[in-house]
C-alpha cells in the first residue's frame, strides 16, 4: 500500500536525535518541501555538532520521514526548519517533533521560543497556534523563491515559582 494511503498511528511515531547518516534523507525530504527553508545538507551536521543547535528526526517504523532544526541561545530558542516527507503530512510527525522540541527547551529553562513561516504557509501557522504560538509580528519580503513576507511567532512558558 502506498504511504499516502497509509496513514501512520501517532503511537508508531518515534523522535530521536539526528546521526550524520540522516543527511541524505534530509536532503530528500527538503527536495519536495518548498516551503521549508532550503539549507545545504552539510549545515545540518553542523548545527547537530553545535553545543547550541538541536536537531530532531522523526522515524516511521526504520524510515526517516521527518525532521526539526531548532537552537537555543540563553533562555530563549528559535525553530529554524520543520519538514515532514510529503507521503506521511498531517499524520502527527510535525507535531511530534515539535512536542518534543518544546518538552526538551522547557527543561533547559528556556523562556520563549521564536520561529518564522511564510505568510501563505496555513497549515505550518495552524500546527503552530495549535501548540501555543502567537503571532509576533512579520517581516516584509523575508522569503526569495518566490518572494513572501514571514510570519513572525513566539512562544512563551508560563513562568512558575520553582
Amino acid at each position: 500500500m502506498a504511504p499516502e494511503n497509509n496513514p501512520v498511528a501517532a503511537s508508531a511515531l518515534t523522535i530521536r536525535p539526528f546521526r550524520p547518516t540522516d543527511s541524505p534523507t534530509i536532503g530528500e525530504i527538503l527536495r519536495d518541501s518548498t516551503e521549508a527553508a532550503q539549507w545545504p545538507a552539510e549545515s545540518y551536521a553542523t548545527l547537530a555538532a553545535s553545543p547550541s543547535g538541536l536537531l530532531l528526526v522523526c522515524e516511521a517504523g526504520a524510515r526517516v520521514i521527518g525532521f526539526l532544526a531548532a537552537r537555543q541561545t540563553a533562555d530563549e530558542a528559535e525553530i529554524l526548519n520543520i519538514a515532514v516527507h510529503k507521503d506521511f503530512r498531517r499524520q502527527g510527525a510535525a507535531s511530534a517533533l515539535l512536542v518534543a522540541a518544546l518538552d526538551k527547551f522547557q527543561r533547559s529553562d528556556v523562556v520563549s521560543v521564536f520561529l518564522e513561516l511564510r505568510a501563505s504557509n496555513r497549515a505550518a501557522n495552524a500546527l503552530y497556534e495549535r501548540h501555543g504560538f502567537v503571532s509576533a509580528g512579520s517581516r516584509k519580503a523575508y522569503y526569495r523563491d518566490p518572494p513572501e513576507d514571514a510570519v513572525c511567532m513566539r512562544k512563551k512558558f508560563i513562568d512558575v515559582l520553582r
